[in-house]
């Protein structure tokens, strides 16, 4: 009888504590989690609301999404899911109701299939603080429709204005790729605000399909994009061939190795195409760092000065095809000039700027970067001394350094580069005055014309 009765006590607890845990919230807790990935603090009807919604201890039930802006409650999206095993879902979508722009708040509610909570299942609600703005910015185009040379630089100047304005640039699209180019201020250029310039170059192309734009994001996500009108021609490929010998490759290529603490390879052909491509590839992604800032403003006038007294040895985009014991090894396009007079020749800056880069640099030996302003840089390889520090001012045609063979340089001479926002370009338009009052100083003047018409 005893026995009877403590099992009939067993029972009962064993049925208080099933209903405690199955059916109030005291020890199995709300498992529903809400996660909003967009918006966050800004919302556009041009942009995705998503949201993710899992349960550790039920499935989902209901999932509504609304907003509240000018005590009004809009309702975006709202779902009663009849499969009660679903524990993870996954909202994606654009609105298409009309929201006011403004302060607003979201809000996520979520109730789910467990019989938990005296039966009633478990609820969520998140709120979040937003700002409506569904404005796109305003874009202008300044300058008008430009030619360039593949390889070659052009000019865009662009008003864009947003109260909420993020980003703005130039990107360029090509094999499935976009070059972006900043947008440099300038308004002390212009004298009015808003004012925005990029220089811009058409890389090298496979397929040839370029397409330039002005791109303007606000902090919504809302995006602007304006085409800018360029017409572009190709340009001939210079083919040159080398020979690489094992006394290069020891005199050279193992120095950079050297230099860079990079291992030997198994074989003295395998140390020069490591130097070759990735030691190469290292380096121009550091340059790439380097004119990541840039004054904005003109800090160079006039054409660009080739080295004095210099012939032309090798010219931008030579296509190499490097040949070892007879047998070709690797192609390379030549992104400078180079610049041949005696034998450690004086370097004269091209043009006044600030020098941002003085140093060892893998393939280029010692060289030197000027900043010119507006993202527009010159580089200076093979250089034995300098003559310069960084942060100094220099003037055109100021000497800045003394030519070598540092570097994978084959023997005395000058590797000079122009860069645009740190991609490559040819130097030899920078040389032109004609080219340079075509399409800097003209294209600056249309922009003030244009910029007083919109005015």
């Amino acid at each position: 009888m005893r026995k009877m009765r403590v099992l009939t006590a067993l029972i009962i607890l064993s049925a208080i504590f099933y209903i405690v845990y199955a059916y109030t919230p005291l020890i199995n807790r709300n498992g529903i989690e809400i996660n909003i990935k967009s918006p966050k603090n800004y919302f556009s009807k041009y942009k995705d609301i998503n949201i993710l919604i899992s349960d550790k201890k039920a499935g989902i039930k209901n999932i509504s999404v609304q907003i509240v802006s000018m005590n009004t409650i809009i309702k975006l999206y709202n779902k009663t899911i009849e499969d009660n095993f679903i524990k993870n879902f996954k909202i994606d979508f654009k609105t298409n109701k009309v929201i006011p722009d403004g302060k607003a708040v979201l809000i996520v509610r979520v109730t789910d299939y467990s019989k938990n909570n005296f039966l009633g299942g478990f609820e969520k609600t998140i709120k979040r603080d937003i700002i409506v703005d569904s404005k796109k910015p305003v874009v202008h185009l300044l300058s008008g429709i430009d030619r360039i040379r593949i390889t070659g630089t052009a000019l865009a100047v662009y008003y864009a204005k947003d109260s909420n304005l993020k980003e703005v640039y130039v990107g360029v699209s090509h094999d499935g790729v976009v070059d972006k180019f900043k947008a440099f201020d300038a308004s002390q250029l212009f004298n009015k605000k808003n004012v925005y310039l990029s220089f811009f170059t058409y890389r090298l192309s496979k397929n040839k399909n370029y397409s330039t734009d002005v791109y303007a994001v606000d902090t919504a996500g809302n995006v602007t994009r304006v085409h800018i009108p360029v017409y572009y021609s190709d340009i001939r490929l210079k083919k040159s061939k080398i020979n690489i010998t094992d006394s290069f490759i020891r005199n050279k290529v193992l120095t950079i190795m050297e230099n860079e603490n990079i291992p030997k390879k198994a074989t003295l052909l395998d140390d020069f195409l490591y130097v070759n491509d990735v030691v190469r590839k290292q380096d121009t992604e550091k340059i790439r760092k380097v004119c990541q800032k840039s004054v904005p403003a003109f800090l160079w006038r006039g054409r660009f000065e080739q080295l004095k007294d210099s012939k032309v040895t090798a010219t931008y985009a030579d296509k190499r095809s490097y040949y070892y014991k007879g047998r070709l090894v690797d192609i390379k396009h030549h992104m400078g000039y180079d610049l041949a007079s005696i034998r450690n020749a004086r370097i004269n800056a091209a043009n006044s700027g600030v020098v941002v880069f003085e140093g060892y640099l893998g393939v280029y030996g010692n060289a030197t970067i000027i900043d010119h302003g507006f993202g527009i840089f010159t580089l200076y390889g093979h250089q034995r001394e300098f003559l310069v520090k960084v942060g100094e001012k220099v003037r055109k045609g100021e000497y800045i350094g003394i030519t070598d063979t540092t570097g994978l340089a084959g023997g005395d001479h000058l590797h000079f580069d122009v860069l645009v926002d740190g991609y490559y370009v040819n130097p030899i338009d920078w040389w032109d005055p004609h080219w340079i009052k075509t399409h800097i100083t003209s294209v600056i003047n249309e922009a003030r014309t244009r910029l007083s018409l919109l005015e």
